[in-house]
């Protein structure tokens, strides 16, 4: 009997043992972004850089320059990445079923958000003389607008913001004009020869496209009308905002505008020991993260922790964890 007692306590230990083991083993992470050159691109760099030495040992992330904010939810379910920035209203709409999505994304799950003010916002040259977004919408003719590929959130906004003015990309094009997706490699480049006449998208200060175009050409920013503005907050969750003056060069006054927030997100199945780890990093050396990248400097961990943020999808256990011994939750 003792001989029996002491081969259950000689498994036992190995069984620990096992499990210690596998909760050092090392963490392949894929973060997924958006294109090369873009602030969410170097946000990734940056935040992985300097979360990676927190989790175990031979550990890596992997940064991925692709799909954007809906198309990071859709990697995220399919499993095809472990964490993701993207903004509040496609998590909410990826969680909740609705919007870019016919169904739930289950496998959704938040860390963090509120990590910078991402600006809805049209630049257009001042050789175009259009100064209004109903001048874009088709009242002024032959109009050529930029964004970014159909299904990233400055696209989608774009779609949105000219059904609320009941014009569409179609009837652009019926007055002559057009809305094209185009790389932001090729942006500026466009611009400057004048076959496009201005960019939409969703920008942060410090924005590369955005400070491309404006250094380089003489451009304004085109704010959205007020109705507009409450349209897109109570129907598609933006924030209202107004753009202050001289976030970007030759902006000399206020614009108003709507913002949306960028969140890091994760999915269900990733240890809860690699999240808790990389969240408590990232909270541990926040001054260091707000100076990845200009959009990230007012970055408040306080407001960071609302579940608004993370589009109300729930929070991965690991992430709970870290955020309630810091006192955040």
């Amino acid at each position: 009997m003792k001989h029996i007692k002491t081969i259950g306590l000689a498994v036992a230990m190995t069984f620990v043992a096992g499990i210690q083991a596998n909760a050092a083993d090392p963490a392949k992470l894929r973060f997924a972004t958006v294109g090369v050159g873009s602030a969410w691109y170097n946000y990734g760099a940056g935040i992985a850089d300097i979360t990676v030495g927190a989790l175990p040992k031979g550990s890596s992330i992997d940064v991925l320059p692709i799909a954007g904010g809906v198309g990071n939810m859709k990697l995220l379910q399919k499993g095809e990445a472990e964490l993701a920035i993207s903004f509040q209203m496609p998590a909410a709409e990826a969680c909740g079923g609705f919007g870019s999505f016919d169904k739930k994304l289950d496998n959704v799950r938040g860390i963090i958000g509120g990590l910078d003010s991402y600006y809805f916002s049209a630049f257009m040259t001042k050789a175009s003389g259009v100064k209004s977004w109903k001048e874009i919408a088709g009242d002024k003719k032959g109009v050529k607008l930029l964004t970014t590929k159909v299904g990233g959130t400055g696209e989608t906004g774009v779609r949105q913001v000219l059904a609320l003015m009941g014009s569409s990309k179609d009837a652009v094009a019926g007055k002559g004009g057009s809305v094209k997706a185009m790389a932001r490699k090729a942006t500026g480049s466009a611009i400057a020869d004048g076959s496009a006449d201005g960019w939409a998208h969703v920008v942060t200060r410090g924005h590369p496209v955005a400070t491309q175009l404006t250094t380089t050409t003489d451009m304004i920013l085109v704010g959205l009308p007020d109705d507009v503005i409450a349209a897109m907050a109570k129907k598609h969750g933006w924030v209202p905002a107004t753009i202050p003056a001289n976030t970007f060069k030759g902006q000399t006054a206020p614009v108003k505008t709507v913002q949306a927030s960028s969140n890091i997100m994760t999915r269900k199945g990733v240890p809860d020991d690699i999240v808790y780890d990389f969240t408590k990093a990232l909270i541990a050396n926040v001054e260091k993260v707000k100076k990845v990248h200009a959009g990230l400097s007012s970055l408040n961990l306080k407001e960071a922790a609302k579940p608004g943020f993370i589009g109300n999808c729930p929070r991965h256990p690991g992430a709970e964890k870290a955020l309630k011994e810091a006192g955040l939750l």
